[in-house]
C-alpha cells in the first residue's frame, strides 16, 4: 500500500507541472485547516474533534484598503469502529475582502467524509463539501475614466454607469476530494491528497455577460518524521493549487522540537512542541512561520516576504497570518492507537 501512496504522489505532482491556474483564496499555513483545501480531511486526524481559525492580512504597504481573509472551521469523527473507519463531519466559513471596492467573497461549506481503514497503517478518506458561495462589490467606492477632472477623480461627476451601489451574487457550490494517510509508526506518517473545489463552475456575474468561477484543483503531499529520541522532527509539505489560467505552488518544511509533557489528564499525557518553518510560494514569496502546541491548543504565525515583481510596490511585504486551533479526544478508550499525540511516560507502563 505504501508503494501505491508514493506512486500516486509522484504522478499527481508531475501532472501538475503541465497545468496553469489562477490562485484561489489561500493561506500560507494551509495544513492548519486542511478541510478548506480538501473535504476528505474532515475528521481525518488523530483527535476526535478540532476547532480552527485563521486570519490573513496581505500587502499592507499598498495604498487603499488591505486584502484580508478570515476563516473558521470545526470537524469531528463520528461512528468510529474498532478498525478505525469512521464518518467525518465539519463546517467551514471563509470571508475574503480585497481592495477599495471591497470585492468580498463569503463561503459556507459542510465537508462530509468517510475514512476506511485499509489496514492498521493505511487510512483512505473520500469527501464532498456542498456549500454556499456569495460574491459582492461595494460600488460606492468606484471611479471611472470620465470622472477625472484634471487633477483627481471626482465622484460627483456623473459616470453614466448604471451599476447599483451594492452588487451581490449568490450560488450553490460543491467540492470533492481524496485523502490517503499512511502511518509508518506512532510518530511518522505521510499524507497524499487530491481535491477539486467549485466543481459546478458556478456563475458569478453582475450583468448579462456570463462569468463562471474557475474550478480549483489541489494536489498535496505532506508528512512528519521524528528521530529515534522523538525530541526532534520535521514536517515537509508541498501544495499545488490550480485555478483557471494560473497556479499556486507552495513548498517547505516545519522543524519540530518536543518541549515537555504539557498536560496530564487521568491516564494520558499530551505532547507539547514548538515548530518553526521555512516555505516558498513559487515566484511570489518566501515564508517564515512559528507555531507552538500545548494542552490541545496550537497557535502560530507566519509572514510572507514578497519576491515577485510586486515587491517594489509592497517593499517586499507580502502577507501576515495567524491561526489558532484546539483539538481533543472525546473517546479516550482509543488513545493507545493515537501515539502520534500521546506517548509513554518514562518509568511506567502508562501513557
Amino acid at each position: 500500500m505504501l508503494k501505491t501512496v508514493i506512486t500516486l504522489s509522484v504522478l499527481t505532482l508531475a501532472w501538475s507541472n503541465s497545468i496553469f491556474a489562477q490562485q484561489d483564496k489561500h493561506f500560507s499555513m494551509w495544513m492548519e485547516n486542511p478541510t478548506l483545501i480538501n473535504p476528505a480531511t474532515a475528521g481525518a486526524m488523530d483527535e476526535d474533534i478540532r476547532f480552527m481559525t485563521n486570519m490573513r492580512m496581505q500587502w499592507l504597504p499598498l495604498d487603499g484598503e488591505n486584502f484580508r481573509t478570515n476563516s473558521f472551521g470545526v470537524d469531528a469523527k463520528l461512528f468510529k469502529n474498532r478498525s478505525g473507519s469512521h464518518l467525518g463531519l465539519g463546517l467551514n466559513f471563509v470571508n475574503d475582502a480585497t481592495g477599495d471596492l471591497r470585492l468580498t467573497s463569503n463561503i459556507i461549506s459542510v465537508p462530509i467524509s468517510y475514512t476506511i481503514a485499509a489496514d492498521k497503517n493505511t487510512f483512505i478518506s473520500l469527501g464532498i463539501a456542498p456549500g454556499f458561495y456569495q460574491q459582492a462589490i461595494k460600488n460606492t467606492n468606484s471611479t471611472w475614466n470620465n470622472q477625472w477632472d484634471g487633477s483627481s477623480y471626482n465622484q460627483t461627476i456623473l459616470s453614466g454607469e448604471s451599476f447599483s451601489p451594492d452588487l451581490a451574487v449568490s450560488t450553490f457550490d460543491i467540492g470533492a476530494g481524496l485523502h490517503v494517510n499512511y502511518k509508518f509508526d506512532a510518530s511518522n506518517n505521510i499524507n497524499v491528497g487530491v481535491s477539486v473545489n467549485h466543481i459546478t463552475a458556478p456563475l458569478v456575474s453582475y450583468s448579462a455577460l456570463e462569468n463562471k468561477l474557475y474550478r480549483n484543483a489541489n494536489i498535496y503531499l505532506s508528512g512528519t518524521r521524528f528521530l529515534d529520541d522523538r525530541n526532534f522532527g520535521f514536517s515537509p509539505q508541498v501544495l499545488v493549487s490550480l485555478f483557471g489560467p494560473s497556479r499556486n505552488i507552495l513548498f517547505g518544511t516545519y522543524f519540530d522540537h518536543e518541549m515537555f509533557e504539557s498536560s496530564k489528564r487521568t491516564d494520558y499525557v499530551q505532547r507539547s512542541f514548538i515548530s518553526y518553518g521555512v516555505f516558498m510560494r513559487y515566484g511570489d514569496a518566501i515564508i517564515g512561520s512559528l507555531a507552538y502546541k500545548f494542552k490541545g491548543f496550537k497557535v502560530g504565525a507566519s509572514y510572507d516576504f514578497n519576491i515577485s515583481k510586486l515587491s517594489s510596490a509592497t517593499r517586499s511585504s507580502g502577507g501576515f497570518e495567524i491561526f489558532l486551533k484546539f483539538s481533543t479526544l472525546t473517546d479516550r478508550s482509543s488513545y493507545i492507537r493515537d501515539r502520534k499525540l500521546f506517548r509513554w511516560k518514562k518509568g511506567t507502563r502508562r501513557l
